[in-house]
């Protein structure tokens, strides 16, 4: 009985230190590359910057939209954009304008 729980404590003891061991972390190498930000997105939406949005903004070349829950937008939300929670998106596509880029937005 003696040995089976000295057998028990040792296999413990190893396999904790073989856990806590960072040398398969140092020679493992990441399985998932990030991909290159000139790749197109899958969607094929076009991404702008925050500055790039700024300026359209200043010029009113573009209308913000908030996907977010209403709750959301209520607490708070960037200064001209409208509530347009994610699931109604289609039922108001003919009230937004043909004539400025569309920008929405969920965080």
């Amino acid at each position: 009985m003696r040995y089976s729980i000295l057998l028990l404590f040792i296999c413990a003891i190893t396999f904790a230190l073989g856990c806590n061991s960072n040398e398969t972390l140092l020679t493992q190498k990441p399985m998932i590359q990030a991909p290159s930000p000139a790749s197109q997105p899958a969607d094929n939406a076009r991404r702008i910057t925050v500055e790039e949005l700024h300026k359209l903004w200043e010029k009113n070349d573009v209308l913000i939209i908030d996907t977010r829950p209403e709750s959301a937008y209520k607490q708070e939300h960037i200064k001209g954009s409208i509530s347009m929670p994610t699931g109604t998106v289609l039922d108001h596509l003919s009230e937004l304008p043909k004539d400025k880029l569309i920008a929405a937005y969920c965080t």
